[in-house]
């Protein structure tokens, strides 16, 4: 089975080709920007020229530009734009199976709030990344249908995993380095939804051996269940041996911070929750997927 990743260059993209390698049965191309003799990639030119010389069963679609805002048209072009071209495109390859990876911020952003995000639930892209991410969202299934392509649309929450550059790292060093850490109480500390990239793995083969489950949906795609902040730095800091002391706030304080334009964005960041729904995605699957707690034990301290 040959299957195309754009984006292998990423921190999800590069975990799944690596993981994907293992498997005999399953060839990989390659595609990003640029093609490489090294790693024997294709360029998005090489693909849309015809230049791929194997047929693609599967086009896992990652690639997208990671920051939230722009003042020119990169996002989109990033985005909504290469998203529409690749699809455009599969019928060059006899290519019938795509699935792409969107995000948890189309139904809006961190907040003090105890939200739980559904499939069904309204969307309110606030940034401009999310914004494109939902354009691409309806490009996906508008065209996919109209070329009778299966599509899977996943939304991800925060994803982690050895080899994450994020501000979830930044953190974890925090603990690493043993320094004292404010946390809100933790009776009022609000869920955020974590994806750790095994998991990813775990889904993406599920699909590939099982092509049926690729059966025009969108899914939110998170591990077990959603934790709080305090949950997750905890059970980080067993795992590292840490001697961070948390100190504890009531949330008004933190809900005071957001309020100030200079610290709001940051405080809601770090400390809001963002909850969403994974049933539809259990149905689907039938997968056993790890826990939170689980999936940082496979992080490393380094």
């Amino acid at each position: 089975m040959n299957i195309a990743i754009s984006g292998f260059t990423g921190f999800i993209g590069n975990n799944l080709s690596n993981f994907l390698d293992k498997y005999e049965n399953i060839k990989i191309i390659l595609i990003s920007r640029n093609a490489s003799i090294d790693d024997g990639s294709y360029s998005y030119d090489d693909f849309f020229l015809g230049n791929v010389v194997e047929r693609i069963d599967l086009f896992i679609h990652l690639a997208s530009p990671n920051y939230d805002y722009c003042k020119d048209d990169s996002l989109r072009n990033g985005i909504v734009v290469l998203t529409e071209n690749i699809l455009r495109n599969l019928e060059n390859y006899d290519c019938k199976k795509f699935i792409y990876f969107s995000s948890c911020k189309v139904y809006g952003e961190s907040s003090m709030d105890n939200v739980i995000y559904s499939e069904s639930s309204k969307l309110n892209p606030i940034s401009d990344y999310a914004k494109a991410k939902a354009e691409a969202e309806t490009i996906v299934s508008g065209v996919s249908l109209k070329k009778n392509i299966s599509f899977l649309i996943y939304r991800l929450p925060f994803v982690y995993g050895n080899g994450m550059k994020s501000n979830l790292t930044s953190l974890l060093n925090i603990i690493n380095l043993s320094i004292p850490f404010i946390l809100i109480k933790s009776k009022s500390s609000p869920k955020k939804s974590f994806v750790c990239v095994d998991n990813i793995n775990k889904t993406l083969i599920y699909n590939i051996q099982n092509p049926h489950s690729i059966n025009n949906s969108i899914l939110n795609l998170s591990d077990n269940s959603s934790v709080t902040l305090n949950d997750f730095l905890n059970e980080y800091k067993k795992v590292s041996n840490s001697k961070t002391i948390f100190l504890r706030f009531p949330i008004i304080f933190f809900i005071v911070l957001s309020k100030i334009p200079i610290f709001g964005n940051i405080i809601l960041k770090i400390y809001g929750g963002f909850d969403i729904d994974n049933s539809m995605f259990k149905k689907n699957t039938n997968l056993s997927l790890l826990s939170t707690s689980e999936g940082i034990q496979y992080l490393d301290n380094k």
